[in-house]
């Protein structure tokens, strides 16, 4: 018993010692190793990535598992320096599973054709900067980098996408970044969040980018979806409401087309504080050589409306941000949804349907700080087919101008609608001008031009007023038989007596007087 128990312990001495020995040999080479694999990730980032790899540190460990780790890694595409990296990372380790070992050394050795196989790269304070494609770039035969790195994971990464001429960097913070099973040759996998700051909120997307374009990085394939939940809106000024869209993306790094949707189901303007739901669909093309969204087309949906924009968000002169730059069409849509947004009132002022065409612009200037009905511009013409006024006080007033305008000022007819209402109109600095306002009633049809404050609510309007009955019709008794004699003076070939008149007050209580000013200046 005592020499097999001797015998068992030598045995055992022995194979400790071989496996000290074997842990000696693998710290034996682990400077040659380092020196190898920074040679190896040099030449495979030149050929591949079109890249010159800088690394301050580099470290390989073997037990108990092999990891190869290091700091200040930066890429620069074409050696440049005239620009950010393409990549820097403060921080990496890569970990390869037992599996991956072996094949990683038959790889290297020669004895196998296939790819090294790494298991999880971590990636800390990720920085990755796309520059602008440059056409003149001369196309090289591709040169393949055989490996896979079954995940790539990042945290607090940031990707910027630089464009000509001095624009403004297109830049993404990435709270989480996953890509599974990398490999250069072909479509990778990827699910990232993010925070998008104006508006703020939380938007996750997945799907696939590559294969890498190491000629023109700008013009990686890159597609899949994405969700954005409750964006506050009040991040800008002058508007309420939390947004949430859904979508579908695709393109290259630079030129992205997104399909969507989007739902505000209590979106308001501070001007009238009134939530209503606001829904789009949309087509737009991100621009990564300009920085430009371009708007292919924009259905937005209020509760009876529907308004169709094209345009672009875009960099226009005197705005250091972006201007949302629109054409806005609606037919046969809803006054009543249009003032709902813009006038401050428990009712609208008018029903009926309207037809609309206007240019749209809003910079961005700013918008943090001045309310949207400031920096708000319109340029258009509007047309409303029959309409009531719901205010009382209003729609008697008209009632009465047809009354008058008929030469039947004592009729108790009452359900006199506006027969029709257009104009041209402009918005700067929240007021409203218009010119060519015209509107008919029976009996009477009147043309102005003026001013609508949309916050104050004042009315500032001068014009004629066009009867189809003379002055003297107007009325009853003495007065008529005084106005007889006045009569000429207001006479019209093509009217019964046209009288300059201004429209002042508020929305709530407008004034139509005559302009005794102009009566007067005429005779």
């Amino acid at each position: 018993m005592k020499v097999s128990t001797k015998r068992y312990l030598a045995a055992a001495l022995v194979s400790v010692s071989i496996f000290a020995l074997a842990v000696g040999i693998w710290a034996h080479r682990t400077h040659p190793l380092n020196a190898y694999l920074k040679r190896k990730a040099e030449s495979v980032m030149r050929n591949r990535f079109r890249s010159e790899l800088h690394l301050d540190t580099l470290d390989v460990s073997v037990l108990p598992r092999l990891r190869i780790q290091g700091t200040g890694l930066t890429l620069r595409y074409r050696g440049r320096t005239d620009v950010p990296p393409l990549m820097a990372v403060r921080k990496f380790s890569l970990d390869l599973s037992w599996t991956g070992e072996l094949l990683l050394d038959a790889h290297w050795l020669g004895l196998s054709k296939r790819p090294a196989h790494f298991h999880v790269l971590r990636l800390e304070g990720l920085h990755l900067n796309i520059t602008p494609n440059k056409e003149s770039a001369k196309k090289r035969a591709p040169v393949h980098a055989n490996f896979i790195i079954d995940e790539i994971t990042a945290s607090n990464a940031e990707l910027d996408i630089l464009r000509k001429d001095d624009k403004p960097t297109l830049t993404f913070l990435l709270h989480q970044l996953n890509v599974v099973s990398f490999q250069p040759e072909k479509p990778t996998e990827f699910y990232a969040t993010l925070t998008n700051p104006r508006p703020a909120g939380e938007i996750q997307t997945r799907g696939q980018f590559g294969p890498w374009d190491g000629e023109q990085p700008s013009q990686t394939p890159v597609k899949g979806t994405y969700t954005f939940s409750r964006a506050n809106l009040a991040t800008f000024k002058g508007i309420s409401g939390f947004l949430s869209s859904q979508g579908m993306f695709s393109g290259v790094l630079d030129y992205v087309q997104v399909q969507g949707k989007t739902q505000t189901p209590d979106f308001a303007l501070t001007v009238s504080k009134h939530p209503t739901p606001l829904n789009t669909e949309f087509n737009a093309i991100v621009d990564g050589v300009n920085g430009n969204t371009i708007l292919n087309s924009v259905d937005a949906q209020l509760p009876n409306s529907s308004l169709l924009c094209r345009g672009e968000v875009a960099k226009m002169p005197g705005d250091a941000g972006r201007t949302i730059v629109l054409d806005v069409t609606a037919e046969d849509a809803r006054i009543e949804d249009l003032l709902r947004l813009v006038v401050n009132s428990d009712k609208p002022l008018m029903t009926g349907n309207v037809n609309l065409k206007t240019k749209f612009a809003l910079p961005s200037r700013n918008a943090d700080k001045v309310d949207i009905s400031e920096r708000l511009r319109l340029n258009g013409r509007f047309g409303l087919g029959t309409v009531r006024f719901s205010k009382n006080t209003v729609q008697e007033k008209v009632n009465a101008l047809s009354r008058r305008g008929r030469g039947k000022p004592n009729s108790t007819d009452d359900n006199t609608a506006v027969s029709s209402l257009q104009g041209n109109f402009t918005l700067r600095r929240g007021v409203a001008r218009f010119s060519n306002l015209a509107f008919e009633v029976s009996g009477a049809k009147v043309l102005l031009h003026g001013t609508y404050d949309l916050n104050a609510g004042n009315l500032d309007f001068k014009g004629t007023l066009r009867l189809q009955a003379k002055l003297s019709q107007t009325t009853r008794g003495a007065k008529s038989l005084f106005l007889k004699m006045i009569d000429p003076l207001f006479e019209s070939k093509d009217a019964g007596a046209v009288l300059p008149i201004t429209i002042t007050g508020t929305r709530e209580k407008p004034s139509f007087k005559l302009d005794m000013s102009r009566i007067f200046a005429k005779n």
